[in-house]
């Protein structure tokens, strides 16, 4: 099984995410395009992003997420996959409770509401659904500190595995995936300063 290959940056910028995708397709000998369409109305201007021009058999699986500074985005040639990411301190109104939570559900008590949504958020994009279904119908889980669907909507087609992904202090990210289980995922920065190398472990250790 090929690794997620995630790349993040340090900017919020509309063009960085495409930039980012073009950048890893060409680490697999592509030329590309970053189209989008939207799973509720097949808008082009909003929506799931996909490669142009990918000349493989199968093109690959692709996210992007930003938050204000920071822009990251996921490539998994074995199928789908949702990453998302956000400030912790856009986090601290108890009021999201309402908006996030199952209401069988109360949020990590270690990592906080923040994690809650964005594991919540990187299923439901790798489902290809996105925010289409409303994320109080999914309810999570952390056992023995992996985090895990405890309920899923019916009739909406459930990622096998989510895993946290560690950025930089104020951050939280997930990653989320088809299959019965998570395979390697390489995490690099880009950008002035950033490291030239990734890390490549296998997800959730």
């Amino acid at each position: 099984m090929d690794a997620v290959e995630v790349v993040w940056a340090r900017t919020d910028d509309r063009g960085a995410a495409d930039h980012l995708l073009r950048t890893l397709a060409e680490r697999h000998g592509e030329v590309v395009t970053v189209g989008r369409v939207c799973p509720g109305c097949a808008s082009p201007d909003h929506g799931r992003p996909y490669l142009r021009g990918w000349r493989g058999a199968r093109p690959p699986g692709v996210s992007l997420s930003r938050t204000p500074g920071t822009t990251v985005v996921a490539l998994w040639p074995d199928g789908q996959v949702g990453v998302d990411v956000e400030r912790v301190d856009r986090f601290a109104d108890p009021g999201l409770a309402e908006v996030l939570l199952h209401p069988g559900e109360r949020a990590d008590p270690v990592a906080g509401p923040a994690a809650t949504w964005v594991r919540k958020e990187a299923l439901l994009k790798a489902s290809g659904t996105g925010l289409a279904v409303d994320p109080r119908a999914v309810r999570l889980d952390v056992v023995d500190g992996t985090p895990c669907v405890a309920a899923w909507p019916a009739g909406v087609p459930q990622p096998g595995w989510v895993v946290d992904l560690e950025l930089a202090d104020g951050l939280v990210a997930a990653l989320a995936g088809q299959g019965t289980a998570p395979p390697d995922v390489s995490v690099r920065r880009a950008g002035p300063g950033a490291p030239r190398g990734g890390a490549t472990r296998p997800a959730g250790r």
